[in-house]
């Protein structure tokens, strides 16, 4: 009997390591799990605090855009549409490029172009791909006249009429391709518009285009 009694207390014992045993490896589960759930938010604020950095970027391109796209804000014109383009000289501003490129207040955007002694303004964009013409290439026509080639397309306006000279020339790889894309559309010719130089200032004219 006391035996019996003795292996009894035996089992009861080991019943109960048993049990300690699995209580503590449930407890190293949860510590576990609890861990991993805490790596898990960091990491997420991590790629929060990503997100924000990131948002904090816009600023810095838009203040590169300001700077790489000039606004000026014409006066108010005369009885004839004519006004003044401010902060632009005729002496000074054409010294380092023949070719300024203007965004006015109503959101038009205009280029000028010198010439010796003379100014040519037009539509800022080609055409034909809408391409900044401030880019563009300045030359002569045989006729002597000046005209300006777009660096993209190689399409040529007379500056003077705004007349296409050539229409996407197919005289490179990817030109070839462009001036395919327009084979079957007729040239459209550039807008230009009316310019007066009074001593160092420079009008226009956009009601009356030439």
């Amino acid at each position: 009997m006391l035996a019996s009694a003795t292996k009894l207390g035996a089992s009861s014992r080991t019943v109960g390591a048993q049990n300690i045993s699995r209580n503590t490896s449930g407890a190293r589960a949860r510590r576990s799990s609890s861990t991993f759930v805490r790596s898990q938010s960091g990491f997420g604020s991590k790629s929060s605090k990503s997100s924000s950095s990131g948002k904090q970027k816009a600023p810095k391109l838009a203040k590169y855009l300001d700077v790489e796209v000039p606004t000026t804000t014409p006066t108010a014109s005369d009885a004839d549409g004519w006004f003044r383009i401010p902060d632009v000289s005729f002496e000074t501003t054409f010294v380092s490029k023949p070719i300024k490129a203007i965004i006015l207040d109503t959101g038009k955007a205009i280029c000028l172009f010198k010439i010796n002694s003379t100014v040519y303004c037009s539509d800022a964009n080609s055409t034909a791909y809408q391409y900044p013409l401030a880019d563009a290439s300045i030359i002569q026509l045989k006729n002597g006249q000046p005209a300006v080639e777009v660096k993209l397309d190689g399409t040529v306006y007379e500056l003077k009429t705004g007349k296409v000279v050539s229409w996407c020339p197919k005289n490179s790889l990817v030109r070839n391709v462009l001036g395919s894309l327009k084979d079957k559309e007729e040239p459209v010719d550039l807008p230009v518009y009316a310019v007066d130089v009074r001593g160092d200032d420079i009008f226009v004219n956009l009601s009356r285009p030439l």
